[in-house]
């Protein structure tokens, strides 16, 4: 007996000193009176375990437990608003935590042996939140400002502010959040603006916009050129120090693993760089990418910083070349601005220029091709890269404006409007868009949120209305900012009251969770209905996943529904989230459109297009006013086509067809 208690003994002094990793489902949590918060857990076969995280508050600062049960903590708050009263969930969770057996006193979820994790070290939930900026490429002159739209958008349930900040800032400049933290759950948008100073130094910097909410960070770089007063000189390449990373190199086109963030080789600045050749092999990289440069510019400059290291060791045979080319919309080259080779070698990053001036009025690739021979490896690494651009006459400017300027709708509903920007001069930016002056309870979403450089185009506005907005009229501000200019125009928004209405939600499965083999009401293609971890539902366990092929195909989605005539009011919403492995910044190859046909399958209206062009990361919301629909039947149709190559994924999730009755 004395040798089995022993044994016994050892075991669970083993347990009790390991670390343990477990993924399994959270099946209840509360506050308890000692401050810890309780877990229950379970596996795939439904045994229970209880697992529990300490109160930071609890713990000796110089525990080696500390920082990582603080970091748990942050990340269960995030999450969800504890009590003392036990809440029941059932979501996956990955859970970090130490072995402990506690008294068997019949608690509920208690392992039949005891065991615990307690404390929990790290616990991590699908769930997060990512930031975009629209524009991501800024112009000011010294003593000018210029915005930019700073969005987060969640993937998952995370439910937490996020606080805003920037660095990078050049002297002189000042930067201002519309607000500072976007609250909780922590999807929004926040207008940055930020002003350079008289004094502030002529050039292009790297700006990094950090959100942090929940126990994560996140950031986005913006490309801010500031222009020396009076100039209009412009800034004309996308993306120009790598920053949207090697998933995301557009407008850039390049050859494998040349967009990097190792740390083997240092950038410039910010994360990512362009690093050509570096392999002791027989090797050529390239990055190119396709600008046109205005006809009437007096001068057009290119500039890059440049860095060469390499283990050739001989003086006098360039064995590994970089050219830096000029060609023309074709691919032919057109001239060789330079050549650099293993002779040259740049201990540290070194900026070069070339005049482009002579290239104006023309579309050209500014495209850099790096050989390497077959030993002894030489690396180009290249980043933050400007065409500057500068006009002899204004900069050029933008007009905005609406149609129709006044709409109405009833509490509980929506309405349009169209936003239209024409361009005069050299301008040449994309434009952002906000609204201000809404009534509480209202919204107004933009689609889309940006209209792309050189800035004509159109958005469409959609205001939505609470049913607690109070009724009146408003003048709605309508703001479009790029460029370094701002102008805006005003919306006469009118709310009736909805005279005591009720509203209905006709469509059937609406966030697919009756699964692939019953997706009824909706009729889909094959594996559209789809709970994979590669695409996030926006919420549940479901979506809808149309292309992502890489292939030409079609999907189709869509739902019979009658509008009753009685409604005064019929809104179609859903969550869309779009991502691709397409490089052009100028092709729509794959699209999405939303449709609406009649009862036979004819097409009525396209509400929207979506493309390749429109990836972002995280769910937006989007809304379409179907009041003109009322007293039809009518189908909701969804038909995603993908080309031959390079995948584009459609997921859509969460619909509501909310129409309105008296």
């Amino acid at each position: 007996m004395l040798r089995r208690a022993l044994a016994r003994q050892d075991r669970r002094q083993a347990a009790e000193k390991k670390v343990y990793v477990l993924n399994a489902t959270l099946k209840k949590y509360a506050l308890m009176y000692d401050l810890d918060y309780h877990m229950v857990i379970a596996d795939s076969a439904g045994r229970t375990m209880i697992a529990e995280i300490p109160s930071p508050s609890c713990i000796p600062a110089g525990s080696p437990f500390a920082a990582g049960i603080a970091h748990a903590r942050a990340q269960f708050d995030a999450m969800f608003s504890v009590t003392d009263t036990f809440q029941n969930v059932d979501v996956p969770v990955r859970i970090t935590g130490v072995g402990f057996f506690d008294y068997l006193e019949g608690q509920t979820g208690q392992a039949s042996n005891g065991i615990e994790l307690h404390p929990i070290l790290d616990i991590t939930f699908d769930s997060t939140f990512a930031l975009s900026a629209s524009p991501q490429s800024l112009t000011a002159a010294q003593g000018g400002a210029t915005t930019s739209a700073i969005t987060s958008a969640l993937s998952g349930p995370f439910n937490t502010t996020v606080s805003l900040s920037i660095s990078g800032l050049p002297a002189g400049a000042t930067a201002n959040f519309s607000q500072s933290s976007i609250s909780a759950p922590g999807s929004g948008t926040s207008l940055l603006t930020i002003t350079a100073g008289a004094s502030t130094p002529a050039g292009t910097y790297n700006l990094v916009v950090t959100g942090s909410g929940g126990g994560q960070t996140h950031s986005i770089t913006i490309n801010l050129t500031v222009t020396s007063g009076g100039s209009s000189t412009q800034q004309l390449l996308g993306n120009p120090g790598f920053e949207n990373g090697s998933a995301n190199p557009g407008p850039w086109i390049v050859t494998a693993a040349v967009i990097d963030n190792s740390s083997n080789r240092a950038s410039h600045t910010g994360s990512w760089k362009a690093w050509l050749d570096g392999y002791g092999s027989a090797h050529t990289d390239t990055v190119f990418q396709t600008v046109s440069i205005p006809a009437n510019v007096a001068s057009a400059t290119l500039s890059f910083w440049l860095h060469i290291d390499t283990k050739e060791t001989t003086t006098t045979a360039a064995n590994d070349i970089m050219q830096v080319q000029i060609r023309n919309s074709s691919g032919a080259v057109l001239t060789t601005l330079a050549t650099y080779s293993n002779l040259n070698p740049i201990a540290d990053f070194t900026q070069v220029s070339f005049d482009l001036t002579s290239f104006k009025g023309q579309s050209i690739q500014i495209y850099l091709a790096g050989t390497e021979n077959s030993s002894l490896q030489t690396s180009f690494i290249v980043d933050d890269f400007a065409l500057n651009a500068s006009t002899s006459g204004a900069a050029g400017d933008f007009a905005i404006s609406t149609n129709p300027s006044a709409v109405s709708m009833v509490q509980a509903s929506s309405a349009n409007s169209t936003i239209t920007t024409t361009i005069s001069g050299a301008f040449s930016s994309a434009i952002a868009l906000s609204a201000s002056g809404l009534p509480a309870g209202a919204t107004a979403n933009f689609n889309p949120a940006s209209i792309a450089a050189p800035g004509n185009g159109s958005s469409t506005v959609t205001f939505l209305a609470g049913s607690a907005t109070a009724t009146g009229t408003y003048s709605v501000t309508i703001t479009g900012t790029g460029g370094g200019q701002t102008h805006s125009t005003t919306i006469s928004l009118t709310v009736n009251s909805s005279g005591g209405g009720t509203t209905q939600q006709l469509l059937g499965n609406p966030g697919f969770e009756n699964g692939p083999s019953n997706p009824a009401p909706w009729s889909v293609t094959s594996s559209v209905i789809d709970n994979s971890a590669f695409e996030a539902a926006h919420s549940g366990s479901w979506k809808a996943w149309l292309n992502g092929y890489g292939s030409v195909h079609t999907d189709t989605l869509q739902q019979s529904v009658t509008i009753p005539s009685t409604a005064t009011a019929a809104s179609l919403t859903f969550w869309l989230h779009i991502d691709t492995t397409e490089t052009t910044a100028t092709t729509s190859y794959d699209t999405l459109k939303v449709q609406v046909r009649n009862s036979s399958g004819s097409v009525l209206a396209t509400l929207a297009t979506y493309s390749n062009l429109n990836a972002a990361t995280g769910f937006t919301q989007v809304t379409f006013d179907l009041s003109s629909y009322k007293g039809q039947a009518i189908q909701i149709y969804l038909i995603g086509v993908e080309d031959s190559s390079l995948k584009t994924s459609f997921v859509v999730d969460d619909f509501a067809l909310n129409a309105m009755t008296p």
